[in-house]
């Protein structure tokens, strides 16, 4: 018997009390979302290959020291485009959402040993907005490949930040990120929560949350794979430049998936996206005027 997406339903939905703290805080943490072995191989395969077959972005922060990111749209058989198909996935991000979703982008994000780069105090919705997303209906999934510690860079959040809608953002150097002046109000007034995650656990956290991480102090590299999703009703009604980030309706994949090792590699059958979608160079100010 052929079981349709609409038939597939994850064997780890959200509890209403991680549904609860979602919406009040702004995110939240689910532990053992994946199992190691799950996730291992992506571990693996960026240990093997830290350059990420030379498809990252790198990212300037605020002193110049540099971040890199590898991001991709495509979801097909490699294990990074089944990850974001999984039902686990895409169930949880609909409960969140209230409806429908597609894939946005997803992204693994490396913080390799003594890697100092920090990621700036940002929301999701920042860069999304200006790509014309009405509304902060989109969803990220952290999934912690590696530990994520205070002195490798966990991801920082501020709590309840999420109420106060988006945040202008400005530069300080090469960095865009969320306005020093307010951000330092905001500081004063709301707690910061590092999510510290072992391997397997995940963040979720909502578009308008102000998040960041700091620098990797440890000998052992820092491993991120995170999934974006928006709601259907959110399509950005941008056309140029931006079809790929359009509505394609997913195939939605059973939470069995990777155990059964239905999957064909993990990064060299990926395609990744490049510099005809202004990827794979130095973001940097100059490159947005």
């Amino acid at each position: 018997m052929t079981v349709t997406p609409e038939q597939i339903k994850t064997t780890r939905p959200l509890t209403p009390e991680q549904i609860a703290e979602y919406h009040e805080n702004g995110f939240v943490i689910i532990p053992r979302f994946f199992e190691v072995q799950e996730i291992e191989p992506v571990r693996i395969a960026c240990e093997n290959d830290p350059g990420i077959r030379g498809q990252e972005t790198e990212f300037a922060d605020a002193k110049g020291n540099i971040s890199r990111i590898a991001h991709w749209t495509e979801l097909g058989d490699s294990l990074l485009g089944v990850i974001p198909r999984l039902a686990r996935i895409v169930d949880a991000s609909e409960t969140l959402l209230g409806g429908e979703c597609y894939h946005w982008h997803s992204k693994l994000v490396q913080k390799l040993p003594r890697d100092l780069g920090n990621f700036e105090w940002h929301q999701l919705y920042g860069g999304v907005y200006t790509a014309g997303c009405l509304f902060p209906d989109l969803s990220s999934c952290f999934i912690a490949v590696t530990a994520n510690t205070r002195e490798n860079g966990c991801v920082q959040v501020v709590k309840k930040s999420h109420l106060m809608g988006r945040i202008d953002t400005t530069y300080v150097g090469e960095a865009r990120l969320c306005s020093p002046e307010r951000m330092e109000k905001v500081l004063e007034r709301l707690e910061v929560v590092n999510c510290e995650m072992e391997a397997g656990d995940a963040l979720w956290t909502h578009a308008n949350t102000i998040h960041a991480s700091k620098g990797n102090y440890t000998n052992k590299p820092r491993i991120n794979l995170i999934c974006h999703h928006n709601a259907v009703w959110n399509e950005p009604y941008k056309r140029e430049g931006l079809d790929h980030r359009h509505y394609i309706q997913l195939q939605k994949l059973p939470d069995s998936t990777i155990l059964e090792k239905k999957y064909q590699g993990v990064l060299e059958n990926q395609k990744f996206l490049g510099k005809e979608y202004g990827y794979q160079q130095i973001i940097r100010k100059k490159d947005l005027e």
